[in-house]
């Protein structure tokens, strides 16, 4: 299976590095070859392709624990009070634990979360996917029933509809675990712990 589906190149205009965090990923190089279906490209395109993705590996995730951060903001949580919610970890099916413990580990060992005192806690689910695998899940809705809304104003959407009129390419780009990626300010994890059997 192709790990990236590339269309025709097309001149892009500005190549900016929005985190310039060094990490072990801009010293490992992942084999394109096997992981890209370039056969719809020229052979000049082809390469032109190639020299990019190696120019750029570094931005690619193979797994959890080659993500990076997005450290531009930090994102920070505010409450209308400061009385700790502490709740109870959820029961969880036996034949689920093994694969619990495994992704709290796989979190653990990727630095995405970490062992945690907070008087804080919130319950963790796993949830079924459509391809049959689980994904851990944090009950927040306490934490955000006591959260201040965020009163930024968003952009209208009929108006950026309007402003893509006569655009002739598109692009969509998805971070793997985007979730994951994002910095919480160190004065507002406490707010996040969650709880399990295996402890905080």
């Amino acid at each position: 299976m192709a790990l990236v589906k590339i269309s025709p190149i097309h001149k892009v205009a500005c190549i900016e590095n929005v985190n310039n965090v060094s990490s072990e990923n801009s010293k490992r190089q992942i084999d394109w070859a096997t992981q890209v279906d370039l056969n719809h490209l020229e052979d000049e395109q082809k390469l032109k392709v190639m020299n990019l993705l190696s120019k750029y590996n570094s931005v690619f995730a193979q797994n959890i624990s080659d993500l990076g951060q997005c450290e531009l903001i930090k994102h920070e949580i505010h409450l209308s009070d400061q009385v700790p919610i502490r709740q109870k970890p959820y029961r969880v099916p036996y034949h689920l634990k093994p694969e619990m413990r495994s992704q709290i580990n796989v979190l653990l060992e990727a630095g995405i979360i970490q062992p945690s005192t907070s008087s804080f806690s919130a319950p963790v689910i796993l949830v079924k996917k459509s391809d049959g695998s689980y994904r851990l899940v944090a009950d927040l809705r306490k934490l955000n029933a006591k959260t201040v809304p965020d009163n930024y104003p968003l952009p209208n959407l009929t108006e950026m509809i309007d402003n893509l009129s006569g655009a002739k390419f598109f692009s969509t780009l998805d971070l793997t675990s985007g979730f994951h990626q994002m910095v919480i300010h160190p004065d507002h994890t406490k707010f996040t712990a969650i709880a399990t059997e295996f402890g905080l």
